[in-house]
């Protein structure tokens, strides 16, 4: 094994292994037995320290090979894909794109700048919001204004690379490395995302700051657009599309707040309540209890959830309990919205008499349909197979 082929980083009690520019999560014992390996140490001087410091007796042959079998298979493994929470993803941006801009807007970063900033502006977008009035694509108005939500809908592009434009710029402002900006597919929604996975190298502040970074550069520029179509004077489909954008932007910073799924606010609560792989955790939690309430499936689950995770942790339990519930209402919207597919395919046969405006939603309809029926083959998939590890 080579020195190289891996670091490691202390930082406020973490304890990080990091391999193949993956970040894994270690305890003290083996950040000791890793630091002296990379200091030069050999195993038998390690087995005496341990010793000394811990009171862990292990001969050195047995270190070589813990070491050993911890760093070869996830050397085997290919370079990170820090995105595996996706099943679609193509990179768009690299850093010879970006870096220049986010340069220019780090400023915006520093702690006097971005609190402030970040707590009025958001809060405005969000009060705006809720008070604005809101169109209904129906009837006439409809028809009349498809080129308004055609250029509406570009600028939701627009947004969400605004949005990982704040991201990297956070990350470049804490002088961390970022990797492509691009666009993918989680669940059932397109997403665009920004690589920024060594910001597990810093401080759990400068982490949330990351988080937040996205929605900050989107509460900036929700306030720009507001005040563009409130008070300049332009023609009144230019107004309609800044007012649609507006509003769509206050919805992505709250979607983005949504800490039910892998968005801002889902990284934003594990560095809060410091509750890493916080999806693993929330599964380990619903077993665990499980178990205590339903004696007979003990021996289903695996064992020793709570050398993991600690099962009576508020955080993890508020979490946990507010998931399940989630689940449960999205499960039933996602069955009343194929419900309505009964009636859209009866619809497809009157084409000829439907309007722009019916045409659009039809294919809305099977667009959100088709990535439904992608999602849920690879959910029945990843079911069949924890099933059959379970049984066989």
């Amino acid at each position: 094994m080579n020195t190289s082929d891996f670091d490691i980083i202390k930082d406020n009690g973490r304890y990080l292994l990091i391999i193949n520019e993956k970040y894994y999560e270690i305890n003290e014992v083996t950040y000791t037995i890793f630091l002296k390996v990379k200091e030069g140490h050999t195993f038998d001087e390690i087995s005496k320290l341990l010793h000394q410091e811990h009171e862990i007796t292990s001969t050195p042959e047995e270190l070589q090979k813990s070491i050993t079998d911890i760093v070869t298979p996830l050397l085997k493994k290919e370079k990170a894909n820090n995105l595996s929470f996706m099943w679609y993803k193509v990179d768009l941006l690299f850093p010879k794109h970006y870096k220049k801009i986010a340069d220019a807007l780090r400023f915006l970063i520093k702690p006097y700048v971005f609190w402030p900033v970040l707590v009025v502006f958001l809060l405005f977008n969000l009060y705006k919001l809720a008070f604005l009035p809101q169109h209904d694509m129906n009837g006439e108005y409809c028809t009349n204004t498809l080129g308004v939500y055609f250029v509406t809908y570009l600028c939701l592009f627009f947004i969400l690379i605004i949005h990982e434009l704040g991201h990297v710029t956070a990350t470049q402002f804490f002088k961390q490395k970022t990797y492509s900006i691009g666009f993918g597919l989680y669940l059932i929604f397109p997403v665009f995302y920004a690589d920024v996975t060594n910001v597990w190298a810093l401080s759990r502040y400068k982490r949330i700051v990351v988080n937040l970074g996205g929605i900050f550069f989107q509460s900036i520029l929700g306030v720009l657009l507001f005040c563009s179509y409130t008070y300049l004077d332009l023609n009144d489909q230019v107004l309609h599309v800044l007012h649609n954008v507006f509003i769509i932007n206050g919805i992505t910073m709250l979607v983005n707040l949504f800490p039910f799924f892998k968005f801002d606010g889902y990284w934003l609560y594990s560095d809060l309540f410091n509750l890493p792989n916080l999806s693993k955790k929330y599964q380990m939690c619903i077993r665990f209890w499980m178990k205590k309430i339903i004696s007979p499936l003990s021996s289903f689950f695996i064992e020793d959830e709570r050398k993991y995770m600690n099962p009576y942790s508020p955080p993890l339990i508020i979490y946990s309990v507010l998931k399940v519930g989630v689940n449960v209402m999205l499960a039933l919207a996602i069955i009343n919205f194929l419900g309505t597919y009964v009636n859209t395919f009866g619809s497809i046969l009157k084409v000829g008499n439907m309007d722009a405006c019916s045409i659009l939603k039809l294919v809305y309809k099977f667009a959100i349909l088709t990535l439904l029926l992608i999602y849920f083959t690879k959910l029945l998939k990843t079911l069949y197979k924890t099933v059959r590890s379970k049984i066989y």
